[in-house]
């Protein structure tokens, strides 16, 4: 994790996930084109031209091709894009495309009263890990975010939600959940991972899946997908502590 701080001073921005990019434009995911529905919402999203948040899963293939057609689609972005590693990303070609704009490096995101925390959750396995290490890292960034309300984003939700992803969630999350109940500054978390739009309102946080850019995952025990065309999430944080989202879709 980078410790810089990035400043931006629009209060809206947009989180997409779960793209599933293969290696060519034409190439088929569970009965779609990933990189039709991806270039859809970037098409509509344009004129705004929003601050991106990416939450993992870029890629379904793990290729090269599949990043470039990622850089491509995205190249003459006319605002900052964030990448966040889900368990099919390679961290290391994520990390070099960070370094080229419109991506951008940092893991923390300052705009007027809030601090947005990307979080890198991706594992050894489809789980979420959040090593010691990295929860320090949080500890550390504690000390220095002043009186600014803080959000995560990410790839692995904490919270059930009661389908066969919950597997998969976020498999140390002890240490993580502790935090945002203690720390009256953290309001919650958006993640991807689990192609499902909902929200959970806990009296400490809030939870909210972003539902993916790709297909949607029915809420049952086995694996199903269903295609409701392209979705993302739009954020709006204002500078009086509020705190709201729509999802979206094109």
């Amino acid at each position: 994790m980078t410790d810089a701080v990035f400043p931006w001073p629009v209060a809206a921005l947009v989180q997409i996930t779960d793209c599933h990019l293969l290696a060519t434009p034409d190439a088929l995911y569970q009965g779609i084109r990933p990189y039709q529905h991806l270039r859809r919402i970037l098409d509509e999203l344009r004129p705004q031209a929003p601050l991106l948040i990416l939450t993992g899963d870029l890629t379904e293939d793990h290729s090269a091709d599949s990043y470039a057609l990622l850089q491509q689609l995205l190249a003459d972005w006319p605002a900052p894009v964030f990448l966040l590693p889900g368990n099919h990303d390679e961290r290391v070609a994520l990390e070099q495309l960070s370094q080229q704009p419109p991506f951008r490096p940092e893991r923390r995101l300052a705009l007027p009263g809030w601090q947005l925390w990307l979080l890198d959750s991706k594992g050894d396995t489809p789980a979420g890990s959040f090593p010691p290490a990295r929860l320090a890292t949080l500890e550390h960034w504690l000390t220095d975010s002043a009186d600014a309300q803080i959000f995560w984003f990410c790839h692995h939700h904490l919270l059930p939600i009661g389908s066969f992803i919950d597997r998969f969630d976020q498999q140390d999350k002890a240490g993580l959940l502790e935090m945002l109940r203690r720390e009256p500054r953290l309001r919650g978390l958006a993640h991807g991972h689990c192609h499902h739009a909902y929200q959970y309102d806990l009296p400490e946080f809030v939870q909210v899946g972003c539902p993916a850019s790709s297909v949607q995952f029915l809420q049952t025990p086995d694996w199903q997908t269903q295609d409701q065309g392209p979705r993302a999430c739009r954020w709006v944080f204002t500078p009086d502590g509020r705190l709201q989202w729509e999802f979206l879709q094109f």
